[in-house]
């Protein structure tokens, strides 16, 4: 386990249990659609109502992997359960690297945000949202949202397994996309779709990869503090992130493998370009645009 852990929940905005509402859509669907611009920015397409049964069955995952709890921020706060701990942990820790290296790979401040727990759906600046969307950030609010449950039963099933660094590069690579959204990445992805409608899946591919490379970064920054336990730890992460990959999901959830329909990038994609920012450290390897494009 990594040693970035907290109790800290002065990052969280806990909505679980404030009756955010059932789920939205039908089927497999999506309330609001996951791509760059005014739409949600999240680590995963889930592309097929099929593993939906798997994962939400009487509020556990097939696996056996608990829901979260359906609460409001008690005593100890929202970071008080182990999985909780993780995030909050990798909340605090990712914000504070990029505070701490923003003015200097990109001449601008960094902005803290929250990461927003809730249950089932919420309303975010991008509209209403579900669990199914999987965890994401709205650049129009600059929050990132996770249901902690269907985030790790969703680890579970795509993965394999769950682990707090796995578990923290979903977190990280969502806090890639606020980078993102600061320094002027994301608006300028959006013009360049609506310019180029035919390549908009590429763009979208091109801007989840960085997202993935800024994760690697903060995670080699992390590993030079020595906050890992292990070598293993790494492998936990880039086994996410293949996990994670358009290719894996579309081969579980309908059998065969699209390219064409890709928005994230294949599994060897995803860990190419996390190991590139874990090794380099270095903002400009990141330019996933020059050769997805």
């Amino acid at each position: 386990m990594t040693k970035i852990r907290s109790g800290d929940s002065s990052m969280i905005d806990d909505r679980r249990g404030s009756g955010g509402g059932g789920m939205c859509g039908g089927g497999g669907g999506f309330p609001i659609p996951i791509k760059a611009g005014g739409g949600v920015l999240g680590i995963i397409v889930l592309l097929a109502s099929l593993l939906l049964p798997r994962l939400l069955n009487g509020g556990q995952s097939a696996a056996g992997v608990p829901q979260a709890s359906d609460k409001s921020a008690d005593a100890a706060g929202a970071c008080s359960s182990e999985l909780e701990q993780i995030v909050c942990g990798a909340t605090a820790d990712v914000q504070s690297y990029w505070q701490a290296n923003l003015p200097t790979f990109y001449g601008t401040t960094y902005e803290p945000t929250k990461t927003v727990f809730f249950t089932d759906s919420t309303d975010t600046g991008c509209g209403q949202a579900s669990s199914q969307t999987g965890p994401f950030y709205c650049p129009i609010d600059r929050l990132v949202y996770i249901d902690l449950g269907f985030m790790q039963a969703l680890e579970q099933q795509l993965v394999g397994t769950t682990s707090d660094l796995a578990e923290q590069y979903i977190v990280a690579h969502e806090y890639g996309h606020h980078i993102q959204n600061l320094v002027g990445i994301n608006d300028q992805v959006q013009q360049a779709q609506q310019n180029d409608p035919g390549r908009a899946n590429q763009y979208s591919v091109a801007m989840e990869l960085q997202a993935d490379c800024f994760a690697g970064m903060w995670v080699g920054d992390v590993a030079a503090r020595g906050k890992l336990d292990s070598a293993a730890e790494l492998k936990e992460a880039l086994d996410a992130a293949a996990g994670v990959g358009d290719d894996r999901i579309q081969e579980k959830t309908q059998g065969r493998i699209d390219k064409e329909s890709w928005t994230h990038g294949s599994a060897e994609q995803r860990q190419t370009w996390f190991t590139r920012g874990y090794n380099s450290g270095d903002p400009k390897q990141c330019d996933t645009f020059s050769e997805v494009l």
